[in-house]
């Protein structure tokens, strides 16, 4: 599933910019390569959650079939700044997301471009709900906004980022930075997979203005990362978070 819609984010990104040119309009690309950082003058307001994409069903004698396309095809970007560095691209979309209580729309954001020997990517998804109020792996030194993103951050990579047939491993929790921000999340893995390359990386996670956001960082091949992990770092240390309580 990975792989399926990471390329169709890129995919359904590039076939907009394209559309949007040979109508003679005013395009408004959603995959443009960022040479610098892209900040906006005032804080973007936004809600916590996203429209639920479109189920249809065709009325028949047999069982009925619910169809769900997984991506929407349209988004609006993150209320964050980003540095990316020369060559990365970026795509938005709206994930349609089958969570443990509902089905739900996820607005993702796919960051990827060239490494040292290979490809970076980092995944933010975010404005998802948590569905717990407690970390069963917390400690008394736990700062107050770890609990529940550190399981939401499991609970996204597990029903998100692990395609079928692969054998996915995270490792304990740990401390880690989005821009000026404290975050929290662990390494994970994922090899033996059937279609995607083996990987392995890290997610971390954070609550700003009342939002939720995990970013999930990888590269490829699987050998490269730890040669290249602090280029990654240094792209989330960019990381400006522009999000106001919405009323």
């Amino acid at each position: 599933m990975r792989k399926l819609w990471l390329d169709r984010v890129f995919l359904i990104s590039g076939l907009m910019i394209l559309l949007a040119a040979c109508a003679q309009a005013q395009p408004t690309p959603t995959l443009t390569p960022v040479p610098s950082s892209t900040p906006t003058d005032e804080p973007i307001p936004v809600t916590a959650t996203a429209p639920a994409p479109e189920i249809t069903a065709e009325a028949t004698e047999e069982p009925i079939v619910l169809g769900v396309t997984p991506l929407a095809g349209s988004a609006d970007p993150p209320p964050l700044d980003i540095t990316l560095p020369d060559g990365w691209e970026s795509g938005y979309d709206t994930f349609a997301l089958f969570d443990i209580d509902a089905l739900r729309a996820i607005p993702l954001a796919v960051y990827q471009g060239p490494v040292s020997g290979g490809t970076g990517t980092i995944i933010l998804m975010w404005g998802f709900p948590s569905l717990i109020n407690a970390n069963p792996f917390a400690t008394t030194e736990t700062p107050d906004n770890a609990p529940e993103i550190y399981i939401d951050g499991l609970r996204l990579f597990r029903l998100a980022m692990v395609d079928a047939g692969c054998n996915p491993g995270t490792d304990e929790q740990r401390s880690y930075r989005l821009g000026n921000k404290a975050a929290f999340g662990t390494q994970f893995a994922i090899v033996d997979c059937p279609e995607s390359p083996d990987t392995r990386g890290w997610f971390a996670g954070v609550q700003e203005g009342g939002l939720n956001f995990v970013f999930f960082v990888y590269a490829e091949p699987i050998e490269i990362m730890d040669s290249v992990q602090n280029d990654l770092q240094a792209i989330l240390d960019t990381v400006v978070f522009r999000v106001t309580e919405s009323e």
